[in-house]
């Protein structure tokens, strides 16, 4: 019996993608991510700033609301993803 959690092993473990015999497709939403990795960090930044600046409690709401939609976007492509 073969144990899917064993990280060495035989072909199962190749760079070939399963269904079609190749690698997987360079990018598959990498740009995306990323953009959404620098949006939600820009975000927090703006935050913390806000925070220590006494901003009003809108600009906390926006950052938040931003930081808020990437968390879900991020969550979603991950999800997305695994399929």
């Amino acid at each position: 019996m073969t144990d899917p959690y064993r990280l060495a092993g035989g072909p199962q473990h190749s760079l070939a993608h399963p269904q079609h015999g190749t690698a997987p497709a360079a990018g598959g939403g990498g740009a995306l991510r990323t953009a959404l990795w620098a949006v939600l960090v820009v975000s927090a930044v703006g935050n913390t700033v806000a925070s220590a600046a006494g901003a009003a409690v809108a600009v906390h709401l926006a950052c938040g609301a931003v930081t808020a939609a990437c968390v879900v976007a991020l969550v979603a492509h991950h999800l997305r993803g695994r399929r």
